[in-house]
């Protein structure tokens, strides 16, 4: 009577065991990538929402706005401050340049679709947005978002 697996049966077995490991580890990366691409674009339209509010209320409430000549930076003056502190710049940088707050990344955008302009005391923000920083040949989302200040007195300028 037969006690033990031949070699045969040895190699045959651990075969189909490493494709089955090779199909399953596949298949955990897929949708692993899959996870992570749809987690990046979630968080990029939670940061869309709360960069438009956070700038919209700064602006409402602010004291002065510059914009550069350029129209790639926002600075604003909050009420009671003396200086200009509050600063929004679009960064350009490879693979995909960047709308930021202080030097912080907040959204994926288009350098050169994107830009700050005054319309009459109205401050115009001009957004090309990709939906994440990861993929290339992207077609971005163009936006564009009017904020009046509440206060007539608010000095706007271009600085040169």
């Amino acid at each position: 009577m037969k006690k033990a697996f031949t070699y045969v049966e040895v190699l045959m077995a651990a075969g189909i065991l490493s494709m089955v490991i090779t199909i399953g580890l596949s298949l955990l990366l897929l949708m692993n990538q899959s996870l992570y691409d749809g987690q990046v674009e979630s968080s990029n339209i939670s940061n869309l929402g709360n960069t438009i509010y956070y700038i919209t209320r700064e602006i409402q409430s602010a004291e002065g706005i510059k914009i550069s000549a350029d129209g790639k930076k926002l600075t604003i003056k909050q009420r009671g401050s003396g200086k200009y502190s509050l600063t929004y710049s679009f960064v350009e940088h490879y693979p995909v340049s960047y709308l930021a707050f202080r030097e912080k990344r907040l959204l994926d955008a288009d350098y050169s679709k994107s830009g700050f302009s005054f319309d009459s005391k109205c401050l115009k923000i001009t957004l090309a947005i990709y939906k994440n920083n990861t993929e290339t040949n992207q077609i971005p989302q163009e936006l564009e978002i009017n904020i009046l200040p509440r206060s007539k007195s608010v000095l706007t300028e271009v600085d040169d």
